[in-house]
């Protein structure tokens, strides 16, 4: 298992960004049959965070600065190939994700938006919900916001997020 690799769109070789494709295509089109285009005008303004095993791609997000998808900075097309979940991938990545953000823009609210079965996942990072679920072509995905500093109650069956939610 490779370590959590980082790049900008920009800095991608071919070859990666045809792997990352292939991953995001098999979670999104193919598992998730969403019918909504993957790769977009996003993509080449965004970071992409991902791990890989063998060659393969097996967890990726992108991160995507402020002012783009939302005014915060924000972190989307999370996934973990089906033959790795359970193993804390989507946790190291989103922590990754996370101190990446607060390294390189400073400590701020960060905005995502998650498929409503992750809700309890993700307030064990430190989002909470800003919104009623609503159902974008991206599946039924309340978005969700991390702010830096404010206390976030613990989801039930969940342990409280971690302190201090500064980094």
């Amino acid at each position: 298992m490779s370590p959590v690799l980082t790049k900008h769109f920009s800095e991608l070789s071919t070859r990666e960004y045809h792997r990352i494709v292939q991953a995001r295509e098999a979670v999104f089109f193919l598992e998730q049959h969403i019918t909504e285009p993957d790769a977009d005008a996003v993509d080449p303004q965004s970071v992409f965070m991902w791990m890989e095993d063998g060659g393969r791609v097996v967890a990726f997000l992108r991160i995507i600065p402020a002012g783009i998808a939302y005014a915060e900075a924000s972190v989307g097309r999370v996934l973990v190939d089906a033959a790795y979940r359970r193993r804390g991938l989507c946790r190291s990545l989103m922590s990754e994700a996370l101190r990446y953000i607060a390294r390189t823009w400073g400590p701020q609210p960060i905005r995502i938006s998650a498929q409503e079965h992750l809700a309890g996942f993700y307030a064990t990072l430190g989002f909470a919900p800003v919104s009623d679920t609503y159902y974008p072509a991206r599946q039924n995905a309340p978005p969700v916001a991390r702010h830096p500093g404010k206390k976030i109650p613990a989801a039930r069956g969940f342990p409280a997020p971690p302190e201090p939610y500064l980094y």
